[in-house]
């Protein structure tokens, strides 16, 4: 076994691995090792990177870990991550946007303290840099350039919706980050170039390539950290040449809302019961790790596009100007407690035929339903159970808030130039009225956003749930920290992959604090 020593080790290239590296190795002179699974194709300049990784007006289908959520019937649906230097932001749909300040300022309430957003707001002129100005609830300044689609770039689905939408009395808001007012409709901010989707590795991992602090194992596998007593003294990866011992003196796992308790899980940091069914020895009990699972669930609604429509899609196509997803509106049911609980938006989703799908998309924002991640075996090749449980709260607010957004969508559809451009609704179809029906439809046909969240909630020592404390250390560790998606305790109210990245910079400064105070 290769054994190589560093200051800190990040674990997972992603979103928020690639933020985290690169603001240690700007900000600092540590040696700083980035450990990702899948492939990193060097800087953009070079020009390696697969297109379909790059062109934002794709959906990638490739590099990806082939997860899949396992429901009660027994069924499986496909949970997408990506595997490759960037993470999700090579493979998503570039929407830029920020919780609101008060999805932040309850993280604090609940006793994250430095979380509220006043204390967050400098980090997000250091994450994002925002082309326009006025732009007042986005960051001006950072590393990921991000612009708002202009209405002359959007697609004909996109606009009809928009238009139908203020039509409809929705004011067309100045920007989907700020909180006022509540309910709107607008193009969204992207992190976009030309075409070219701005992943975390271009925004924050090119700039810092050439430094020779910087160490990137791309193709290997973490297993699992070596722990001794409360410190971690290595981590285990499985590469091309075999297994490999990287030494030092942080760690901090950025692998993911389903990468970070599995690599917790098979250092023997879990679930006491669990750990021991698998033959795993407890370090640490911690019943957290895995749990809180949650994310925005959402429905499809699907239309027959009118023979105009389906031909200025076409054309939009053939002008190399279509693209998926631009516009977003928040709304409001009639359980939410603040200012909105709802997006609703247009996408279009080509078929297996190459014809275009006419769609649009409503997620409950507030979900109160939560999941799980469990290991199927300490081998880190298994995939984990995936275990999401949407729509499973008690009281069946979750599904009520959902079955009110598409309501909501079908109403905009009585609206020019919707009521044109669409000839008729396919799915649920427009007999399926009642509130029972569509609960029977939601059920049967609800997926997420693709937000996961959670599973090392971040929360006080007291919370036996809490997994990480305020600065992302875990609890009952001494160096092992963790930066991504799970440590968020409570969903935002928006696209979560800014609020990754901005993680992902807040706990590297925290390791540089940790690592001042030991000397």
């Amino acid at each position: 076994m290769e054994g190589y020593e560093f200051d800190v080790v990040i674990v997972g290239g992603g979103s928020a691995g690639c933020a985290a590296a690169g603001r240690l190795c700007a900000t600092t002179d540590l040696r700083v090792c980035l450990v990702e699974a899948g492939p990193d194709y060097g800087p953009v300049n070079e020009g390696y990177w697969p297109n379909e990784l790059l062109d934002s007006r794709v959906r990638p289908g490739t590099h990806d870990w082939g997860y899949a959520e396992e429901r009660d019937d027994g069924s499986t649906i496909p949970e997408p991550r990506a595997k490759v230097i960037g993470g999700c932001s090579t493979h998503n749909q570039c929407a830029a946007l920020w919780g609101m300040p008060a999805d932040y300022d309850a993280w604090a309430a609940a006793g994250d303290y430095g979380w509220a957003y006043a204390d967050l707001r400098p980090l997000i002129d250091q994450v994002e840099q925002c082309a326009e100005p006025d732009a007042t609830h986005h960051g001006h300044g950072g590393s990921l350039p991000t612009r708002i689609y202009r209405d002359d770039e959007l697609s004909v689905w996109q606009r009809a919706f928009l238009q139908s939408a203020e039509a409809a009395g929705f004011p067309r808001l100045l920007e989907l980050s700020g909180p006022d007012p509540p309910q709107g409709v607008a193009p969204f901010h992207a992190n976009v170039l030309d075409h070219t989707r701005w992943n975390s590795a271009f925004a924050f991992l090119d700039p810092v390539r050439d430094l020779p602090a910087l160490t990137v194992y791309d193709g290997t596998t973490a297993d699992r950290l070596l722990l001794d007593q409360e410190n971690a003294t290595a981590l285990i990866c499985r590469g091309g040449a075999g297994e490999l011992e990287l030494v030092a003196r942080m760690f901090i796992l950025t692998a993911g809302v389903y990468g970070s308790p599995a690599i917790l899980m098979r250092s023997g940091i879990g679930p006491g019961e669990h750990l021991t069914e698998l033959g795993i020895f407890v370090v640490t009990d911690s019943p957290g790790v895995g749990g809180n699972l949650h994310d925005h669930p959402g429905v499809a609604m699907r239309f027959g596009p009118s023979p105009a429509a389906r031909r200025s899609v076409t054309e939009d196509y053939r002008r190399g100007a279509l693209r998926q997803s631009q516009v977003i509106l928040r709304g409001s049911s009639s359980l939410c407690a603040n200012g909105f609980d709802l997006h609703v938006f247009p996408y279009l989703h080509e078929t297996e035929a190459g014809e275009w799908e006419f769609m649009m998309y409503t997620f409950n924002m507030t979900p109160r339903s939560r999941g799980q991640v469990r290991l199927r075996g300490d081998d880190p090749a298994l995939a984990p159970v995936i275990e999401r449980r949407l729509l499973s709260d008690s009281e069946d607010r979750d599904i009520a808030v959902l079955v009110e957004g598409v309501l909501l969508a079908r109403h905009l559809t009585t609206f020019e130039p919707l009521a044109s451009t669409i000839a008729v609704e396919v799915d649920p179809g427009p007999r399926v009225k009642r509130a029972a029906d569509l609960q029977i439809f939601a059920r049967s046909t609800v997926d997420a956003y693709a937000h996961p969240v959670g599973t090392c909630m971040m929360g006080p020592a007291t919370d036996p749930q809490a997994v990480v404390d305020p600065t992302g250390r875990v609890h009952g560790t001494g160096n092992v920290y963790i930066a991504d998606a799970s440590i968020i305790p409570q969903i935002p109210r928006a696209n979560t992959n800014l609020t990754c990245m901005l993680i992902g910079v807040k706990v590297a400064d925290a390791v540089v604090q940790a690592l001042r105070e030991l000397g």
